[in-house]
């Protein structure tokens, strides 16, 4: 099977027990046959130097910075036959969601502190998981066995709990020929509820009996802790090292978090790799540890300081060699793994049910569709949102490489909205050809619209304008749907006809810097009213005059959010020429709103229909309009103009009035008090770095 984990760390043990866990867990899964994906999040502190794993043999692993970046992954974890959400993972719950949202295949969730995880759980501590997302996972995988696996499912309402205990590689833990250092060691992470009993079973020992040597490996340790001198402090051991540490031990001492504790049936990661080595184990008592290590043959238990000494004093290398034939019959990773693969696919039914019932249920809301191709984008967001208040199922298709993806995080959870991951220039996704009989309109935003985006790859726009646009033309004459275009002004060039009505052919330079997208357009244009006049579809055009407003990004080379952010930065204004060239601004909320007019007015979609603003300003008079919202002072730079740069551009807007009624309502001093606002926040909430300084767009 095709396995995705998103794990706390596999490349990093530093300050963490995950990471052998999952090292020896998924090479022995991956021993069985399986393919295996780890996806970690990028944090400092697993990075760097505490990075000890960097390419596994046993799996794939990838890196990802933020939640926006996990978005990349959509595809493999909805390919994959199964999906591990681990504890400890940063956002987790925001990540459970992602998962539970686009998996096709079962979900678990992994939990290495389960008690940790219950008793934050209970106080409200929603760090990584909710009660929420718990009944979305197919199977709650614990390192907890016993009466916590009824809890899990009796008061959070997991469909299925299982014990997945820590195992261990026999490979990688055995006995080896060292010599024995320490009488009695101890290897872990500090932890508060752990000090007490270290302090009691080790520390306390050392002081009374000076001749003996102990040792204590691990970070984190307070730097007030009073050491005795015969106890040896090691900052890091990395796993490579853990056998040899285990090896050179007479006898090592486990011990347990008060949590885990108090559940029982709880063994740590230690007690199995210790065990494996044939190292005999000292450990405080709880309830469970005699159903995976007979006391008194396997393990030794102790209370107070005097029992732990009585230990020291006797021979216990026949406990170690019985530990490890009982690690070697029942614990190793192998065992494990063929215990993971058993709980997966006993909770694969369970999802192939969810997927039906999901599948139903969709298709009993997917009666009427509208597809939305470059949703994700600047317009195409807020059309999105635009068209979910008016009640409309909406489907957004986007390959994501222009838009930004927090431009969608208040649709996702909305009932009626569904995102697709894709490029038109492809064949469409399956998520969208399956159902093309369900679409009634179809908009195609789907182009980078601003010159530093679509002349970085100026063949990619122009199949985007020309083989995207094939791709949904044909789907919209399969499904029997409207049709949308969303052309631009570029298409008039750097017009001498002013201002630009729909009849005028323009003046492009078809060789020129911007000739991907202005003829890229041109051809857009010129297929879908072919199909119009072939009767296979039926078709809108609108060209798109200068828009501006929230969801812009700072470097899509427009205008106002050049002036904007620099403005608000404080940094040198950059203007091209001397700024006597114009523009027409358009506030976004209005061009949406021409847009749906366009979309559903009775035309015959036979002409192109220009939406923009007739108002028409010079770009220092924009700056004029910016600052006084800014009120800051600046200093402006004036560059050269860029190749075929318009000089002047402004639409005759009589057709949209005449025949939709539409017209552009909201002041240029109430939109950009907006727009300055969105960006501020923005900028506050460091989502937006300096912007650089790009060439005006037309759009």
């Amino acid at each position: 099977m095709k396995l995705v984990v998103l794990g706390l760390s596999l490349g990093s043990s530093w300050g963490n027990g995950h990471a052998t866990t999952y090292r020896a867990l998924l090479a022995a899964f991956a021993a069985r046959g399986h393919d295996v994906l780890f996806l970690e999040r990028e944090v400092p502190w697993y990075g760097g130097d505490h990075r000890d794993l960097v390419n596994p043999q046993f799996c794939r692993l990838e890196y990802y910075r933020d939640l926006d970046q996990l978005s990349r992954h959509r595809e493999a974890i909805a390919q994959a036959d199964a999906v591990i959400v681990g504890s400890y993972v940063p956002e987790g719950v925001e990540v459970a969601r992602f998962v539970q949202e686009h998996a096709s295949g079962a979900t678990a969730f992994y939990d290495i502190d389960t008690p940790v995880t219950l008793a934050r759980l209970a106080r409200g501590d929603y760090e990584y998981l909710s009660p929420e997302v718990i009944p979305g996972f197919d199977t709650y995988l614990s390192f907890t066995g016993g009466p916590t696996l009824r809890r899990i499912e009796a008061d959070y309402g997991s469909p299925a709990a299982r014990a997945l205990y820590c195992s261990v590689d026999p490979e990688a833990y055995r006995p080896l020929d060292e010599p024995v250092r320490w009488d009695l060691t101890y290897l872990g992470t500090y932890s508060p509820d752990r000090q007490p009993t270290l302090e009691r079973l080790l520390l306390e020992p050392a002081r009374r009996r000076p001749d003996l040597r102990f040792a204590v490996a691990g970070p984190q340790y307070p730097a007030d802790i009073d050491w005795p001198a015969n106890v040896e402090r090691i900052e890091h051991l990395p796993p490579a090292e853990h056998a040899a540490f285990y090896n050179a031990s007479r006898m090592t001492l486990n011990v347990t978090r008060d949590d885990m504790i108090a559940a029982g049936w709880s063994p740590s990661v230690r007690l199995f790799e210790a065990a494996a080595c044939g190292t005999p184990i000292l450990s405080d008592r709880w309830e469970g540890i005699d159903s995976l290590f007979v006391p008194g043959r396997e393990i030794v238990l102790a209370d107070t300081p005097e029992q732990v000494l009585d230990v020291l004093a006797s021979s216990t290398r026949e406990v170690g060699d019985a530990a490890r034939q009982r690690v070697l019959a029942a614990h190793t990773a192998a065992h494990r793994a063929a215990e993971l693969e058993a709980h997966l696919v006993e909770a694969m039914p369970r999802r192939a049910n969810k997927n039906m019932e999901k599948r139903t249920m969709k298709l009993a809301q997917d009666q009427s569709l509208t597809l939305v191709a470059g949703g994700a984008g600047f317009i195409g967001s807020h059309l999105c949102a635009e068209l979910l208040a008016r009640g409309k199922r909406v489907v957004c298709l986007d390959n994501l490489q222009t838009a930004r993806p927090t431009n969608l995080r208040l649709l996702e959870d909305h009932p009626n909205f569904e995102f697709v991951e894709g490029d038109i220039v492809n064949a469409l996704p399956v998520d969208i050809t399956s159902r093309a009989g369900q679409f009634e309109r179809i908009y195609n935003l789907a182009c980078a619209a601003s010159p530093p985006q679509y002349q970085a790859d100026p063949e990619h726009t122009m199949l985007t304008c020309v083989v995207g646009t094939d791709h949904l033309l044909r789907l919209a004459e399969t499904s029997g749907a409207r049709f949308l275009l969303t052309s631009t002004s570029e298409v008039y060039g750097d017009p001498e006809v002013h201002p630009q009505p729909e009849n005028y052919r323009g003046w492009v330079n078809c060789t020129g810097p911007r000739a991907c997208y202005d003829e890229g357009k041109r051809a857009a244009e010129a297929m879908a009213f072919d199909f119009a006049r072939m009767g296979r579809a039926d078709v809108r055009v609108a060209r798109i005059f200068n828009t501006y407003g929230p969801h812009m990004h700072p470097d899509d080379g427009r205008v106002v959010s050049n002036l904007v952010c620099q403005a608000l930065s404080g940094r040198d204004i950059t203007i091209y020429g001397d700024g006597s060239q114009t523009r027409s601004f358009c506030y976004v909320s209005d061009m949406v709103e021409g847009l749906i007019a366009l979309m559903e007015g009775d035309l015959d979609g036979s002409e192109p229909v220009n939406l923009g603003n007739p108002e028409e300003l010079t770009v220092t008079e924009l700056l004029e309009a910016i600052l006084q919202i800014v009120d800051r002072p600046v200093t402006v730079t004036h560059l050269p103009l860029p190749t075929d740069d318009p000089r002047r551009r402004r639409p005759d807007i009589s057709r949209a009035e005449a025949q939709l009624g539409w017209r552009p309502r909201t002041p240029l001093s109430v939109g950009l008090a907006r727009t300055c606002a969105w960006f501020a926040e923005e900028i506050a909430g460091g989502d937006v770095q300096d912007p650089v300084t790009v060439p005006v767009a037309a759009e």
